[in-house]
Protein backbone atom coordinates (compact mmCIF):
# COMPACT_ATOMS: atom_id res chain seq x y z
CA UNK A 1 0.00 0.00 0.00
CA UNK A 2 1.26 3.48 -0.87
CA UNK A 3 0.32 6.83 0.52
CA UNK A 4 1.37 10.36 -0.33
CA UNK A 5 1.34 13.42 1.87
CA UNK A 6 2.51 17.00 1.84
CA UNK A 7 5.31 17.68 4.29
CA UNK A 8 5.28 20.34 6.98
CA UNK A 9 8.35 22.47 7.65
CA UNK A 10 9.48 20.38 10.64
CA UNK A 11 9.17 17.12 8.68
CA UNK A 12 11.01 18.70 5.75
CA UNK A 13 13.84 19.80 8.04
CA UNK A 14 14.25 16.28 9.44
CA UNK A 15 14.25 14.74 5.98
CA UNK A 16 16.68 17.31 4.57
CA UNK A 17 19.19 16.33 7.24
CA UNK A 18 19.09 12.75 5.87
CA UNK A 19 19.74 13.78 2.25
CA UNK A 20 23.12 12.94 0.75
CA UNK A 21 23.77 15.65 -1.85
CA UNK A 22 27.28 17.08 -1.51
CA UNK A 23 27.64 20.59 -2.90
CA UNK A 24 23.91 21.43 -2.86
CA UNK A 25 22.69 24.30 -0.69
CA UNK A 26 19.93 23.72 1.89
CA UNK A 27 17.69 26.18 0.00
CA UNK A 28 17.82 24.04 -3.13
CA UNK A 29 17.00 20.98 -1.04
CA UNK A 30 14.05 22.74 0.60
CA UNK A 31 12.53 23.51 -2.81
CA UNK A 32 12.87 19.87 -3.87
CA UNK A 33 11.21 18.30 -0.83
CA UNK A 34 7.48 19.05 -0.85
CA UNK A 35 5.69 15.69 -0.79
CA UNK A 36 6.56 12.19 0.33
CA UNK A 37 5.23 8.97 -1.15
CA UNK A 38 5.66 5.98 1.14
CA UNK A 39 5.55 2.57 -0.53
CA UNK A 40 4.98 -0.10 2.14
CA UNK A 41 5.58 -2.92 -0.36
CA UNK A 42 9.12 -1.78 -1.10
CA UNK A 43 9.71 -0.08 2.27
CA UNK A 44 10.76 3.01 0.31
CA UNK A 45 10.08 6.72 0.44
CA UNK A 46 10.17 9.00 -2.58
CA UNK A 47 10.41 12.79 -2.23
CA UNK A 48 8.72 15.02 -4.77
CA UNK A 49 9.43 18.64 -5.70
CA UNK A 50 6.86 21.38 -6.41
CA UNK A 51 6.53 20.16 -10.02
CA UNK A 52 5.58 16.72 -8.65
CA UNK A 53 8.74 15.05 -9.98
CA UNK A 54 10.70 12.61 -7.85
CA UNK A 55 13.83 14.32 -6.51
CA UNK A 56 15.08 11.82 -3.93
CA UNK A 57 14.56 8.20 -2.89
CA UNK A 58 15.32 6.45 0.39
CA UNK A 59 18.06 3.90 0.92
CA UNK A 60 19.42 2.69 4.28
CA UNK A 61 18.10 5.63 6.35
CA UNK A 62 19.32 8.27 3.89
CA UNK A 63 17.87 9.99 0.87
CA UNK A 64 19.73 9.96 -2.43
CA UNK A 65 19.11 12.21 -5.43
CA UNK A 66 17.49 10.81 -8.53
CA UNK A 67 19.39 10.85 -11.82
CA UNK A 68 17.12 13.64 -13.07
CA UNK A 69 18.08 15.73 -10.02
CA UNK A 70 21.77 14.91 -10.54
CA UNK A 71 21.64 15.90 -14.20
CA UNK A 72 19.82 19.13 -13.33
CA UNK A 73 22.33 20.17 -10.63
CA UNK A 74 25.90 20.27 -11.95
CA UNK A 75 27.11 21.52 -8.55
CA UNK A 76 26.61 18.07 -7.02
CA UNK A 77 29.99 16.76 -5.96
CA UNK A 78 29.64 12.98 -5.70
CA UNK A 79 32.64 10.77 -6.31
CA UNK A 80 32.29 9.40 -9.82
CA UNK A 81 33.32 6.02 -11.25
CA UNK A 82 33.65 5.58 -15.00
CA UNK A 83 32.89 2.23 -16.64
CA UNK A 84 34.06 1.01 -20.03
CA UNK A 85 31.74 0.92 -23.06
CA UNK A 86 31.15 -2.82 -22.63
CA UNK A 87 29.69 -2.32 -19.14
CA UNK A 88 27.27 0.47 -20.12
CA UNK A 89 24.46 -1.77 -21.41
CA UNK A 90 24.59 -3.86 -18.22
CA UNK A 91 24.56 -0.79 -15.93
CA UNK A 92 21.49 0.70 -17.63
CA UNK A 93 19.75 -2.65 -17.32
CA UNK A 94 20.23 -2.55 -13.55
CA UNK A 95 23.25 -4.81 -13.13
CA UNK A 96 25.66 -4.20 -10.29
CA UNK A 97 29.08 -2.96 -11.36
CA UNK A 98 32.06 -5.31 -11.35
CA UNK A 99 35.63 -4.13 -10.93
CA UNK A 100 36.61 -5.48 -14.34
CA UNK A 101 34.38 -2.89 -16.05
CA UNK A 102 35.71 0.10 -14.10
CA UNK A 103 38.15 2.37 -15.93
CA UNK A 104 38.77 5.22 -13.47
CA UNK A 105 37.34 7.38 -10.70
CA UNK A 106 37.51 11.14 -10.14
CA UNK A 107 38.49 11.39 -6.45
CA UNK A 108 39.42 9.29 -3.45
CA UNK A 109 36.65 7.84 -1.29
CA UNK A 110 36.15 5.24 1.42
CA UNK A 111 34.17 2.00 1.23
CA UNK A 112 30.36 2.19 1.40
CA UNK A 113 30.42 5.62 -0.27
CA UNK A 114 27.61 6.67 -2.60
CA UNK A 115 29.01 7.25 -6.11
CA UNK A 116 27.73 8.12 -9.55
CA UNK A 117 28.54 5.77 -12.42
CA UNK A 118 29.35 7.36 -15.77
CA UNK A 119 29.99 6.15 -19.30
CA UNK A 120 33.20 6.99 -21.25
CA UNK A 121 31.58 10.28 -22.37
CA UNK A 122 31.03 11.23 -18.68
CA UNK A 123 27.22 11.03 -18.80
CA UNK A 124 25.73 9.79 -15.53
CA UNK A 125 24.14 6.35 -15.95
CA UNK A 126 23.38 5.38 -12.36
CA UNK A 127 23.99 5.96 -8.69
CA UNK A 128 25.28 3.24 -6.44
CA UNK A 129 26.95 2.20 -3.22
CA UNK A 130 30.63 1.31 -3.62
CA UNK A 131 31.71 -1.73 -1.61
CA UNK A 132 35.42 -0.82 -1.72
CA UNK A 133 37.52 2.28 -1.13
CA UNK A 134 38.91 4.01 -4.21
CA UNK A 135 42.35 2.70 -3.23
CA UNK A 136 41.11 -0.92 -3.55
CA UNK A 137 38.53 -0.47 -6.30
CA UNK A 138 40.61 -1.14 -9.40
CA UNK A 139 42.32 -4.22 -7.93
CA UNK A 140 39.22 -5.75 -6.31
CA UNK A 141 37.62 -8.86 -7.80
CA UNK A 142 33.92 -9.29 -8.53
CA UNK A 143 31.04 -7.02 -7.59
CA UNK A 144 32.24 -3.56 -6.51
CA UNK A 145 29.23 -1.25 -6.71
CA UNK A 146 25.59 -1.99 -5.91
CA UNK A 147 23.43 -0.30 -8.55
CA UNK A 148 20.67 1.59 -6.68
CA UNK A 149 19.05 3.70 -9.42
CA UNK A 150 19.73 3.70 -13.16
CA UNK A 151 18.48 5.17 -16.43
CA UNK A 152 15.17 3.60 -17.40
CA UNK A 153 14.22 2.14 -14.01
CA UNK A 154 10.91 2.84 -12.25
CA UNK A 155 12.29 5.93 -10.47
CA UNK A 156 13.60 7.36 -13.78
CA UNK A 157 10.24 6.68 -15.44
CA UNK A 158 8.48 7.98 -12.28
CA UNK A 159 6.40 4.83 -12.16
CA UNK A 160 6.66 4.10 -8.45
Amino acid sequence: MSFRKELGSKQRKNIISAIIAPGISPNVLKNNVQFVLHDENKLMNYLFDKEQQISFFSFENMYLPTLKFIRKHAELDFPSVQVDEGAVKFVINGADIFSQGIVKFNKDFSENTIVTITNPQDSVLSIGKCLFSSRDLLTAKGKSIINLHYLGDKIWEEDV
